[in-house]
């Protein structure tokens, strides 16, 4: 968003900021005093960033088109790299190496191989530096949460509350704004009132809609529907995970899961559809006896609930039917970019590097004379063809292949939900969400981790 000068002021300062901070520490000097406001600062940076995220895409739209600071996102970034440098320090100082596994490597090989095709392809610097934040930012904050384990202040069920405290404050900001105020209150706020009209160039827009059916989607306070999707998923079995054995909070449990599946329901995201049905087969085919014997009146009653709201649906909306679900015009222009970067893929199938589609190709590339269908792949995975090659799409998949088990392992409600998210992606490019992918893989790595140091527990 905004303008590049206003964008490069922010950079500049920034880095100006963490030098400093970073000069003024005697590092030869340091204590175990020291090192302890160090895991302070890692401490507090980490939960800021869990509270912050939800708020993202508000706080962007309002310092960069109230404020005019403009590229104030790139707050997050600043962050990941804060945290960053100072987990490196504290292994560096303490001569501790981490125990990489094969996932960790996997991660490595495809940075790695992501530079090195962008280079092979003389891709230049700001390509590099724009493309990062899309393609491997949210593994790289995989990696920190992973092993950061012994800079810990507290339990991992802390952080995990944390994020379901934040994460509940949104949502409940979120069916004040939509069903109280009205989402016009947005323009307060610097929200665009042009409806589904979003741009680089242009403010999010209040909300977007179908047209043909006059349906609103739900998109919360993000900038897109179908990362409202996204985003509710991931929440929903998060809290599952942390309150089923919970038997105080069942009826808590079981009434904010109602109203978030509801939430999911409005954003009409048929890549979402796509998840929860790929997920709705897993859970049947891999925890049927499960299920009978001990959540056999939860199911009944989830089942009953589905089938009354499809039926509310059904008599609301039954005659536009069509239009909001198999949205045809739609369909035929997903197929339509699909065929179009297969073929981009066979005619250049060594890669053609970072930020050589969508997002970040609008801001590296002059695209007034290109229409946009050549360079938005609609699909996370066609995307990683295109840009690193069987090799790049082999790597990340493997990279995700792993992920999906050992989470297996450890959290069967957070597989599921994981599940569905890559089947997401099979439509959409969805972890262009970096907001949501952070807090993701932020997730991720802490679960993850938990199983390598037993000093952390639920």
């Amino acid at each position: 968003m905004g303008s590049c000068r206003g964008y490069n002021i922010i950079v500049f300062g920034a880095a100006i900021n963490v030098f400093l901070w970073c000069r003024f520490i005697p590092v030869d000097n340091w204590n175990n005093s020291s090192i302890t406001k160090l895991n302070m600062y890692f401490d507090k940076l980490y939960k800021a960033l869990l509270v912050i995220l939800p708020f993202h895409v508000l706080v962007s739209v309002f310092f960069d088109y109230k404020i005019w600071i403009s590229g104030f996102w790139i707050y997050k970034e600043i962050l990941v790299i804060a945290l960053l440098w100072i987990l490196i320090h504290e292994l560096y100082k303490l001569k501790k190496m981490p125990k990489f596994d094969i996932l960790d490597f996997m991660i490595f090989g495809y940075f790695g191989y992501l530079l090195l095709i962008s280079l092979v392809n003389f891709t230049w610097l700001k390509p590099i530096i724009y493309g990062w934040r899309y393609d491997f930012e949210f593994l790289l904050m995989f990696l920190v949460s992973r092993h950061w384990g012994f800079l810990l202040k507290d339990k991992l069920s802390s952080y995990i509350r944390l994020f379901l405290l934040s994460w509940w404050a949104a949502i409940i900001i979120w069916l004040l704004v939509r069903f109280v105020f009205g989402e016009t209150i947005l323009v307060n706020f610097w929200f665009s009132p042009k409806l589904s009209s979003w741009s680089f160039d242009q403010g999010v827009p209040i909300y977007h809609w179908i047209e043909w059916a006059n349906v609103r989607r739900f998109q919360w306070i993000f900038d897109w529907p179908n990362q409202a999707a996204f985003f509710l998923i991931v929440y929903s079995w998060v809290l599952f995970h942390y309150l089923r054995n919970k038997k105080d909070f069942q009826f808590y449990l079981y009434s904010a899961l109602a109203v978030i599946w509801w939430l999911v329901f409005l954003t009409y995201s048929r890549s979402s559809l796509l998840g929860i049905i790929a997920w709705l087969w897993l859970v049947f085919l891999l925890n049927l006896k499960t299920i009978v014997k001990k959540y056999k009146i939860q199911s009944i009653s989830v089942l009953i609930l589905m089938i009354l709201l499809w039926g509310a649906f059904y008599v609301r909306y039954g005659w536009v039917m069509d239009n909001i679900i198999l949205r045809a015009w739609s369909s035929k222009w997903h197929i339509e970019r699909m065929i179009i970067w297969f073929k981009q893929f066979s005619s250049k199938p060594l890669g053609q590097g970072l930020a050589s589609s969508w997002p970040w190709y609008r801001i590296t590339h002059d695209t007034k004379w290109v229409d946009e269908k050549n360079f938005i792949p609609e699909s996370w995975y066609v995307q990683q063809l295109v840009e690193w090659w069987i090799i790049g799409f082999f790597l990340f998949v493997w990279i995700m292949y792993l992920m999906t088990i050992k989470i297996y392992f450890l959290s069967k409600p957070i597989f599921f939900s994981f599940i569905a998210i890559l089947f997401m992606n099979l439509l959409l490019h969805t972890f262009e969400a970096s907001y949501i992918s952070l807090m993701l893989f932020m997730l991720l790595g802490l679960f993850l981790r938990k199983k390598e140091n037993p000093t952390l527990s639920l």
